[in-house]
């Protein structure tokens, strides 16, 4: 045998002997046992390391505050609260177009007395009729900007409150003006709810 072969057959000893290696470490070696993890027994209902009874003392038990609503004294309406509900029907009552069909009065339905409702339900016709939407649109925007309560009478239950309220208004000519106008409002009061009873726009 000549040194050629020599060297080809050792390094196809070398070969086998690296394969071979391979193979024992990836399948033959034995693995490492872990020791299984005993399971927690958890008694149902009760949380891992919570104790079964506690162990505090009737001295150092965490008092627990609870708040009785019956002990609390109901809020009675009073003139600020009329003052910004008049504020809201305002914007409401002053805010309206041809376009959603002067739909705010029936809005206002809930905040209205029978008086009232009737009024609105003439006044809506009127303006459905005067004012129809034809493609040209006719709105007025209100903003309320100050209140003045002129008169609070819880026991007689009547108020009355005057609205300071910024208005612009859109014309079917597409022309649009801003203007300041008062709102007056006159209100009664039914069971524990006011209600509005009268509406006048002051010039």
């Amino acid at each position: 045998m000549n040194n050629r072969q020599k060297t080809g057959l050792a390094i196809i000893i070398a070969g086998l002997l690296v394969i071979a290696a391979i193979i024992y470490f990836i399948f033959m070696r034995p693995v490492e046992q872990l020791e299984p993890i005993a399971p927690v027994d958890v008694p149902s209902g009760q949380l891992p390391g919570e104790p079964e009874e506690s162990d505090l003392t009737p001295g150092n038990t965490p008092r627990r505050n609870t708040y009785d609503l019956s002990s609390e004294t109901p809020h009675e309406t009073n003139a600020t609260d009329v003052a910004k509900l008049a504020s809201i029907i305002a914007e409401r009552l002053g805010s309206f177009s041809n376009q959603s069909n002067y739909s705010n009065f029936e809005d206002l339905n809930i905040f209205m007395t029978t008086t009232m409702r009737d009024w609105a339900k003439t006044y809506v016709e009127k303006m459905r009729t005067d004012n129809p939407y034809e493609g040209n649109y006719y709105g007025i925007s209100t903003f309320s900007v100050n209140t003045s309560v002129k008169s609070f009478d819880n026991n007689n239950g009547n108020a009355e409150v005057v609205v300071g309220t910024l208005r612009r208004e859109t014309k079917v000519d597409g022309s649009e003006s801003e203007f300041n106008q008062d709102l007056r409002l006159v209100f009664v009061k039914e069971g524990d709810r006011w209600l509005v009873d009268g509406a006048y726009w002051l010039k």
